[in-house]
């Protein structure tokens, strides 16, 4: 059910500024959802949790100083490929592909040194992360069905969940 009594931004807001000041502690791939964990990784069944984890599945990028560093259609990019690729065969889960290079080179190179400097947002469900050295997730809803985004806190809170470009409870 959507919101209507406080504006979309506003709630957006609202949520991501729990964000501030927690560091990206890591990042991971469910089929084509993106997954950014926030805040101290701590174990859990089959593998660690942050304070805060972010799932978003709609258009995305991140940027840098020197321009996108990788986004959501890298994801459907091979490594490489020559004149002889054969797209046959080639599956963007199981084999190599751009944004997972990419995103794995700049968690390297950027260690825990990416810590949440502010957040925005906008009307329509969007929004931004920005962190220090000059880069910024950006989310941007682009559909008016389907889930585009959530955030999670593994404190026992209800999700905040953003889909079809609005705020559901």
């Amino acid at each position: 059910m959507p919101v209507e009594s406080t504006s979309t931004r506003a709630h957006v807001l609202s949520r991501l500024e729990q964000l501030v000041g927690l560091s990206l502690s890591a990042t991971l791939r469910a089929a084509d959802m993106r997954v950014l964990k926030f805040g101290a990784l701590r174990p859990v069944d089959g593998g660690e949790m942050g304070d805060f984890g972010l799932h978003f599945q709609c258009p995305w990028r991140i940027e840098g100083p020197d321009g996108i560093v990788t986004g959501r259609s890298d994801l459907w990019e091979p490594i490489e490929r020559g004149p002889d690729f054969d797209w046959d065969t080639w599956r963007y889960d199981k084999s190599p592909n751009v944004q997972d290079s990419e995103m794995e080179q700049w968690m390297s190179q950027q260690g825990r040194g990416l810590v949440v400097a502010s957040t925005d947002a906008d009307e329509y469900g969007g929004a931004a992360i920005h962190f220090g050295d000059g880069f910024t997730l950006r989310l941007f809803p682009a559909g008016t069905r389907g889930e585009d985004w959530r955030l999670l806190s593994y404190k026992d809170a209800p999700h905040f969940v953003v889909a079809g470009g609005k705020v559901e409870l």
